[in-house]
């Protein structure tokens, strides 16, 4: 096998698995279609294969796989145009700029949401972890924690206030925004 070949590869895979999720975060803001921005990313990454040649290793990687991922975009877009109600092509690609451009806010308040969400105390943990990462219903969270749907949409509420409050100040205490 030709050795800068292997060398090429080995960088795409090391680039497109540290930008993986932010890659997605991306494609999912513009279809939010969970397999469909799955299947996007999967398909820029190819692209992003196929024309890595062309990859500037002095400029940032992931502007440039944002531009493949928004072309994908396009074309899911164009070749599912009957299937669903869409944005027009113009409101996608502001969209996307917005998105690209607010990547490193949006980075910033992840990794603060991750930090808040350990400081929950467990019970406020459980509700989030049964509400948004197991992904049950209100209903079968409500049973699950034996209260009232009442109670647990204010104990949601709280959690919530909690948490962009806790974000907020650590991205003040940093500088952010």
């Amino acid at each position: 096998m030709n050795p800068s070949y292997t060398k090429q590869a080995e960088q795409i895979v090391r680039l497109l698995s540290a930008h993986q999720e932010q890659l997605y975060r991306y494609v999912f803001a513009l279809l939010p279609n969970e397999q469909d921005a799955k299947d996007v990313v999967q398909e820029a990454s190819v692209a992003l294969c196929r024309k890595f040649d062309q990859y500037d290793p002095d400029r940032p990687f992931l502007p440039w796989a944002f531009r493949f991922a928004y072309l994908e975009v396009l074309r899911f877009r164009q070749q599912n145009r009957r299937e669903a109600v869409s944005l027009s092509d113009d409101v996608i690609e502001a969209l996307a700029r917005q998105r690209s451009e607010q990547t490193d806010l949006l980075d910033a308040r992840l990794r603060a949401l991750e930090d808040c969400l350990r400081q929950l105390p467990a019970a406020d943990g459980e509700l989030v972890r049964g509400r948004y990462h197991a992904g049950l219903s209100i209903e079968q969270l409500a049973a699950q924690l034996e209260m009232s749907h009442r109670t647990l949409f204010r104990n949601l509420e709280r959690v919530r206030r909690l948490l962009f409050d806790c974000i907020t100040r650590r991205l003040a205490s940093e500088g952010g925004p």
